[in-house]
């Protein structure tokens, strides 16, 4: 016959039990909770951009619907574009380098579609010198890298309003001799690809436009996306 003794049999009853809330055991386990959380989600986003020369943007979001005036004076926004890739850049025709050679590359993406892709695709120059860059101005400059180009500029407030939407930025600089039209414009140098849906996409740096092959293969990607 085994014989528990009255003292062993206190201390077992008396043993304290394993709480139900172990902040330790919890705190690993959300831990690794969140880890995989964000490999799935950083899998997911990497598969998004698989196959894109430009940045994919994660998650896809409706694009700012700027109104601006274009070159009669008239509004311009961006929704009018629907069912369009529309690809913009912010710049001002007095750019002695940047905004020109974007120009140039974007007109060379542009020329190497088919016609048929060309119809579904518009090029923007948003100035953000609206002083100087009157709507004819403006006319003159993005046509002559391309018929089919448009440019658009507004009031101060617009123009604001749009960078700041789309995460630019931009400073005035005042020239040596300063006379009121002696200045120059620091502005951020990307390219906004916006889908036939409306939603902003890709984005470019400007080194980016350079290769028209990558170019012209991301564009011809987002036109056969479903469209929502």
């Amino acid at each position: 016959m085994n014989v528990v003794s009255s003292k062993t049999a206190s201390a077992r009853s008396t043993s304290p039990k394993r709480p139900f809330f172990d902040w330790r055991v919890w705190t690993v386990a959300i831990v690794l909770l969140v880890a995989v959380g964000l490999s799935v989600l950083l899998g997911v986003k990497q598969k998004a951009q698989q196959g894109f020369s430009g940045m994919r943007m994660f998650p896809l979001k409706t694009a700012y619907d700027f109104k601006l005036n274009g070159s009669n004076g008239t509004e311009v926004r961006l929704d009018q574009f629907q069912g369009k890739v529309v690809l913009f850049l912010f710049g001002f025709t007095h750019c002695a380098n940047i905004c020109p050679t974007s120009l140039t590359n974007l007109a060379e993406v542009y020329q190497a579609l088919t016609p048929e892709e060309r119809k579904q695709v518009q090029i923007v120059f948003i100035s953000v010198d609206p002083t100087r860059d009157t709507p004819r101005t403006l006319e003159q400059y993005v046509t002559s890298f391309d018929p089919a180009f448009l440019g658009l500029t507004g009031p101060k407030s617009s123009i604001d309003q749009t960078v700041l939407a789309y995460g630019g930025s931009y400073e005035m600089v005042t020239g040596s001799s300063n006379q009121p039209n002696d200045y120059s414009v620091n502005h951020s140098a990307y390219t906004y690809l916006v889908n036939p849906s409306g939603k902003f996409e890709l984005l470019y740096g400007n080194e980016k436009l350079v290769d028209v092959q990558s170019m012209v293969a991301d564009i011809r990607a987002v036109l056969r996306e479903p469209r929502a």
